[in-house]
């Protein structure tokens, strides 16, 4: 009779191992749900891993206070040049970063986008980066968000602006 114990002892650990398997497992295959993505968190030891993004609520409100301040001041001075509130992104454009491996951050840059009778507009573009702090680019081959854009290789712009930066109608 003990040794019918001990196996029916050993059945519920396996299920337990077999079920602990299973989950530590289920982002190494294809996403089971439509719109699933798994994304691994490479562990990134470069000093970009190294650093608290982090800001309270409070500094972001007077950085921001600050920020319209100045580009009210600068479309004086520049009345050529057209600065949004913010830029907004969807999730499924910044996943598609994420998916590449070999990278552990983004990079945002800033540029000025020509626009129509001499205006130009302030616009944030945003590559992947690697742990050596080099630019990723999504890959365009086989690619949706890259086929839109006509190129092979990339990264994302054209956020919805604050106030609307439909300088060309084409965002």
């Amino acid at each position: 009779m003990a040794t019918n114990m001990k196996s029916l002892l050993i059945y519920p650990k396996v299920i337990i191992v077999f079920i602990g398997a299973l989950l530590m497992g289920s982002c190494q295959s294809e996403p089971p749900v439509k719109d699933q993505v798994c994304i691994s968190v490479p562990v990134d030891t470069s000093d970009l891993g190294k650093k608290n993004h982090f800001i309270p609520v409070m500094s972001i409100d007077i950085f921001e206070k600050d920020f319209r301040a100045t580009r009210d001041s600068l479309t004086k001075t520049y009345p050529d040049l057209f600065i949004p509130n913010s830029e907004t992104f969807n999730k499924a454009s910044i996943v598609e970063f994420f998916k590449l491996p070999q990278v552990v951050g983004l990079k945002f840059y800033y540029g000025i986008k020509p626009g129509p009778e001499k205006k130009k507009a302030l616009r944030l573009m945003i590559v992947g980066v690697d742990s050596a702090g080099n630019n990723v680019y999504i890959k365009g081959k086989g690619n949706a968000l890259a086929a839109q854009g006509g190129s092979d290789d990339g990264g994302l712009e054209y956020g919805q602006c604050n106030p609307p930066c439909d300088l060309t109608n084409d965002n």
